[in-house]
């Protein structure tokens, strides 16, 4: 019998070449427009996904829960982590973000935007 995951992920669709310098400032515009602050920067499996970037999202300081993002430009992937046992404002809160993350990067693709990114 497969072990039961203990998250699920909600993936983002890349449309476009993105590196780290561009996709910094969209991760925080979609975090204030969901109400949402980064608690913190950092990699995910470095052995798995090198080069990652990797952010927790939270909704107030001393509030328990967080919701995962990671971007792995090497494997043009960008998912949201959501554990199962993460209080409910976080599966409530987790689609909306990645909403906003999403119409970030789809800002990014819309002729006349931005249109050439460096790898």
């Amino acid at each position: 019998m497969p072990k039961e995951k203990k998250s699920y992920d909600l993936e983002l669709t890349i449309t476009t070449q993105l590196d780290r310098p561009t996709i910094m400032p969209l991760v925080e515009r979609a975090a204030v427009s969901t109400g949402l602050y980064i608690s913190h920067i950092g990699g995910y499996s470095r052995v798995k996904y090198p080069n990652s970037v990797h952010w927790h999202f939270k909704r107030n300081r001393k509030e328990p829960g967080l919701i995962d993002a990671t971007f792995w430009q090497e494997g043009t992937r960008f998912w949201l982590i959501v554990r199962h046992n993460e209080p409910q404002w976080v599966h409530d809160t987790a689609p909306a973000l990645q909403a906003a993350l999403q119409a970030e990067i789809d800002k990014l693709a819309t002729p006349g935007q931005m249109t050439t990114l460096s790898a």
